[in-house]
């Protein structure tokens, strides 16, 4: 019997709270209203400051080595010894490999041999010939005997065994292969035992200093000029830009219709490998420092903005326009420095219309939402109490039972 009439008292009780938590939820729709009745046309703003506009264009390309030399032995022969490797610096006239010359220096034995004989036997003949030439002179001998002496001088061709052994030296000396500029080694392309003299025996690069091709348009080699310096991106190689300079400007397009600008960047560190990705951004217009800037959004298809004064209402005003970015719109005249521009409702306004400045809330929280969020605490505290009067309810129950 207790158990029965225990009951209705604990629906009652709940029913008198969701009635309070109804009329809550009502008062809170009152709020909510009276705040949407706040006067003005909510906008928001922003002031006109000075800045800068900065229009670019990227420009981008692979580094070079400022000079990049495939080494080429004049003679041909079998490879007896490599002395270098990938990544050793070497110097101009620096030995790269040798050939073999076991034949070579047996053929200028030989002709250095030839050669020594054959100029024994022509300082004889000049001694010869000097000698009659002064018995001609006396008239001991006839001109015959002087003439055929002078002959022999002649045809010993002492100058042509010179230059044999000259020939063979020469070879000689091309079978030593040296490379032809101070650079590192990035190739070698033969070892011990190799035939070489038909392809390059190593490359040799010198990155000291390197350059970058760039291909521009028409439009922006205006901003290029001789000796001009410029920032170099090279992510690669470092976080941050290298300087380098403008080296050399084009005369003429080449075969894409583009312009080859060269430039140089000093490498002292070799920190930049040839073959890198480069970008180099080029200012093609920037505006006055002086000028004012504020957001495009501000700035209607009439070339209109709207000024919030003081006392909230919005006046429009005709504005000269400057340079643009993706962002942001450069001013001429027409707008103060701190003046309160319209970037978010203009649409809405008309010269002299009341506002109601406003921020952008990213998490679309307002007053409304505040209302909300008490009448959700509110049904979660009617919950729990109905929880704890259904267990006071149980306890109740099972009481005689305990007696």
């Amino acid at each position: 019997m207790k158990k029965s009439l225990k009951k209705p008292y604990l629906w009652g009780l709940l029913a008198v709270m969701l009635a309070g938590l109804l009329l809550a939820g009502g008062c809170g729709s009152d709020r909510g209203e009276g705040m949407a009745a706040e006067p003005g046309i909510a906008v928001e703003v922003t002031e006109a400051a000075k800045g800068s506009i900065v229009n670019s264009t990227v420009v981008r390309g692979n580094v070079a080595a400022t000079d990049d030399v495939y080494v080429m032995p004049k003679a041909q022969g079998v490879v007896r010894a490599v002395n270098v490797s990938v990544g050793d610096y070497v110097s101009r006239g620096q030995v790269i490999c040798q050939l073999d010359t076991v034949d070579l220096q047996t053929s200028l034995a030989l002709a250095k041999s030839q050669y020594d004989t054959l100029n024994t036997s022509y300082q004889e003949a000049v001694k010869n010939r000097d000698r009659y030439a002064a018995l001609y002179a006396e008239g001991a001998v006839s001109l015959a005997q002087y003439e055929q002496a002078e002959t022999t001088v002649k045809t010993m061709n002492l100058e042509g065994a010179r230059l044999q052994v000259q020939q063979i030296q020469d070879q000689i000396n091309n079978c030593t292969v040296r490379s032809t500029i101070n650079g590192v080694v990035a190739e070698v392309n033969v070892n011990p035992g190799d035939m070489a003299g038909t392809s390059y025996v190593a490359r040799v690069v010198d990155i000291g200093q390197v350059k970058l091709i760039a291909n521009v348009t028409e439009t922006v080699l205006a901003s290029f000029s001789q000796g001009m310096e410029v920032q170099v991106k090279i992510d690669a190689a470092s976080a941050e830009p290298f300087m380098g300079k403008v080296s050399s400007m084009p005369v003429a397009a080449n075969a894409t219709m583009t312009y080859p600008v060269e430039i140089t960047i000093d490498n002292p560190d070799h920190t930049i490998m040839a073959g890198m990705f480069a970008e180099v951004s080029v200012v093609r217009e920037q505006s006055a420092a002086e000028n004012l800037i504020i957001p495009k959004t501000a700035v209607n298809n009439d070339g209109m903005v709207y000024v919030v004064d003081a006392q909230n209402i919005a006046h429009q005003r005709s504005v000269e326009t400057g340079l643009a970015d993706d962002n942001n719109v450069e001013i001429l005249s027409g707008l103060n420095e701190g003046d309160l521009v319209v970037i978010v409702g203009g649409y809405l306004l008309s010269d002299g219309a009341e506002v109601r400045i406003v921020t952008n809330d990213m998490t679309g929280g307002d007053t409304a939402g505040t209302d909300n969020t008490d009448n959700a605490e509110d049904a979660e505290n009617a919950e729990n109490a109905a929880d704890d009067g259904e267990n006071n309810d149980g306890a109740n129950a099972d009481a005689p039972k305990a007696n």
